[in-house]
C-alpha cells in the first residue's frame, strides 16, 4: 500500500545498485526542501515532490506490480488537485504507463540522461576560468536566458538580471572568459555525499563549437576529482552537442529518465 512517509524513511530507501542511486540522486536533494512530500510502498516505489508547482521524482523497481502502479496513478490524480503537482520524472516505462493511465494530458515530454564522471579528461582552450563573483550579472543573465530557451523554460527579460545575480552569488559557479568576455558558464548546485552535482552548463551562442564549455566543465570536474568527489549531471538526451561534450570529458551514462509536464 502506498502511504505518506517521513523524510528519514525516504532518505533510507534502498536503491538496487549504485548506478540507480546516482540516477535518482535528485530525490535526495528534494528531501532537503522544507515542504517535501514523500510517498512509498516501502519496497518498490518512492515518490518525492518538493514544492507546489514543481514536478515529482518517482523511483520504481523494475517489475513493480500493476496493482502498485494503479495505486500510484490514483495518488497522482489526488495530488495534482491538492498539491498543485506540475509533472513527474521517472523511468521511461513508468512514464509511458502514467501517460496512458492518467485522465489528463501532458504538455511536454523531456527525455533525460543521468551521467557520472569518476576519471575526468582535461581540455584546454583560449581564455581562463573566472569565479562567478567576478563576473557581470547582467551578462550572465543573458547567457542563462539562452539555456532557458534551449530547455524550453524561457527566462523573462525582466527576470534575467536576477538570474544572473543569483548565479554570481553562488560559491560554486564559474565562467570561461577571453579578455573579459564571458563565453561559457557552469554551476555546481550541490556538493554532498561524495558527489558534485552540475546543474547548469551553457555556452554563449556566438562562441559555440570552440571548446570553451568543454575546457570549463573539465576544469571544474578535475577539481572535484582532486577533492575525492564524483561528478554527476542530468542532460537533455535529445540535445546532441551537450551529450557529446559530457562524454568527451569522461562522463558515462548511468540511466535514462523521462519527465512529463501536466497541463
Amino acid at each position: 500500500m502506498i502511504r505518506m512517509i517521513a523524510k528519514e524513511e525516504a532518505s533510507a530507501f534502498p536503491f538496487s545498485n549504485d548506478a540507480e542511486a546516482i540516477t535518482f540522486h535528485k530525490m535526495r536533494q528534494l528531501l532537503r526542501v522544507p515542504d517535501a512530500l514523500c510517498l512509498s510502498d516501502g519496497k518498490d516505489l518512492l515518490f518525492v515532490r518538493a514544492g507546489q508547482g514543481f514536478p515529482a521524482w518517482i523511483y520504481t523497481r523494475r517489475g513493480v506490480s500493476d496493482e502498485t502502479l494503479s495505486e500510484l496513478a490514483a495518488s497522482l490524480c489526488v495530488l495534482r488537485e491538492t498539491h498543485h503537482l506540475a509533472g513527474v520524472i521517472g523511468r521511461a516505462s513508468l512514464v509511458r504507463y502514467l501517460e496512458l493511465a492518467l485522465p489528463f494530458p501532458s504538455r511536454r515530454r523531456l527525455p533525460l540522461t543521468a551521467y557520472l564522471c569518476e576519471q575526468p579528461n582535461r581540455f584546454t582552450a583560449e581564455g581562463e576560468r573566472i569565479p562567478a563573483d567576478r563576473l557581470d550579472p547582467a551578462a550572465c543573465g543573458e547567457i542563462l536566458a539562452q539555456l532557458g530557451e534551449q530547455a524550453r523554460e524561457p527566462i523573462p527579460e525582466a527576470a534575467r538580471l536576477a538570474a544572473g545575480t543569483d548565479f554570481c552569488d553562488s560559491s560554486d559557479a564559474y565562467g570561461w572568459c577571453i579578455n573579459g568576455t564571458i563565453t561559457a558558464l557552469v554551476r555546481l548546485h550541490e556538493r554532498a555525499e561524495g558527489l558534485a552535482y552540475i546543474g547548469s552548463v551553457v555556452t554563449d551562442a556566438q562562441f559555440r563549437g570552440k571548446g570553451y564549455a568543454k575546457a570549463l566543465v573539465s576544469s571544474v570536474v578535475a577539481d572535484a576529482h582532486m577533492r575525492g568527489e564524483r561528478t554527476m549531471l542530468y542532460a537533455d538526451t535529445g540535445y546532441t552537442p551537450s551529450n557529446a561534450l559530457y562524454r568527451a570529458v569522461g562522463f558515462r551514462e548511468t540511466g535514462r529518465l523521462i519527465g512529463i509536464d501536466f497541463i
